[in-house]
């Protein structure tokens, strides 16, 4: 049986990559809100390497000048969602948990599939108490708010286990309509692992295959629908593994659709260099998107589209 201990042991195994020191993440403290953006870390108890990368990408962390008021993990924490890999990215994120105020994630497919809806949940808030500044959410549903320095961040999930996609129920919908309409058009964060059909460059970024695959689902529309009811909605997303590229921003008028590299695993496209994510700098006229890989240590240069992007609040 794999042990926690195990785990540190293989990971001792491989080389971690050692994040350059030269051009360290500078926070900007007059913006409202910091955030670490990463998607994917899908942390496996057969593959150290996913942990070395992470690990690496975290050193990037501890080089930081200042603090985040957020970490945002946009789903597959983990590979097969056992708990020992919940305890490995515990331990692994509980070791920057100094260089940020607020760990949030959302689950991804990875983390819940072909296994009891109501005990993976049970697991994924486990690992979310155990890291020091770790938001958990209810003991029912994926679903859930938290505020941070005032603005709002909806953590959507599954209502149920599914393979690849993610069913959200009726109930769910009405919430997410409600809880952006209490933001009276003030910037919102929904953070989801899915984005939504024909978005973030589908099905392009999902091999090219099949009308929903690699979304959401079948409830992509009425989603959409609830998004373009307000403005400054800014919908975060994991899960297509792509690269920094022309799909990972694009604007949809009344909300912005931001899909996140991974973190932890090889990104496809043409920038498939992994430990990829996003800082995001929040003002209160504007939202500044800058793509890092934190693994090596360096901000993406401008010959890579979306690697910096300001984008005007309403």
């Amino acid at each position: 049986m794999m042990t926690l201990e195990k785990m540190k042991d293989a990971l001792g195994t491989v080389s971690i990559p050692e994040p350059a020191a030269d051009d360290p993440i500078v926070l900007d403290e007059s913006a409202n809100l910091n955030l670490i953006a990463w998607g994917d870390p899908q942390i496996s108890f057969i593959s150290p390497l996913r942990s070395a990368r992470i690990t690496g990408a975290c050193r990037d962390l501890e080089n930081m000048k200042g603090k985040a008021d957020a970490l945002l993990l946009l789903g597959d924490i983990c590979e097969y969602g056992k708990r020992v890999e919940f305890e490995m990215a515990a331990d692994i994120f509980g070791s920057v948990s100094d260089k940020f105020s607020n760990l949030i994630a959302v689950s991804g497919n990875h983390d819940i599939r072909v296994r009891h809806y109501h005990s993976q949940l049970e697991r994924f808030n486990s690992f979310l108490k155990s890291v020091p500044g770790g938001v958990p959410g209810n003991d029912k549903r994926y679903f859930f708010t938290h505020e941070i320095n005032s603005y709002k961040f909806i953590m959507m999930g599954a209502d149920r286990s599914s393979f690849e996609s993610s069913y959200i129920g009726r109930k769910q919908l009405e919430k997410l309509d409600k809880e952006i309409a209490a933001c009276n058009g003030k910037p919102v964060f929904v953070l989801n692992h899915q984005t939504l059909k024909r978005m973030n460059g589908l099905p392009t970024t999902w091999l090219g295959k099949g009308q929903w695959r690699g979304s959401v689902g079948k409830q992509s529309d009425e989603i959409k629908a609830i998004f373009e009811k307000y403005k400054n909605v800014f919908f975060i997303t994991g899960h297509l593994h792509y690269g920094v590229s022309k799909y990972n921003y694009e604007d949809y008028g009344a909300f912005k659709a931001i899909s996140l590299p991974t973190i932890g695993v090889i990104n496809h496209g043409k920038n498939s260099t992994d430990g990829q994510g996003y800082i995001i700098s929040v003002y209160d006229d504007k939202v500044v998107l800058r793509a890092r890989y934190f693994a090596d240590g360096k901000y993406m240069g401008a010959d890579i589209e979306n690697s910096y992007v300001e984008i005007p609040l309403d």
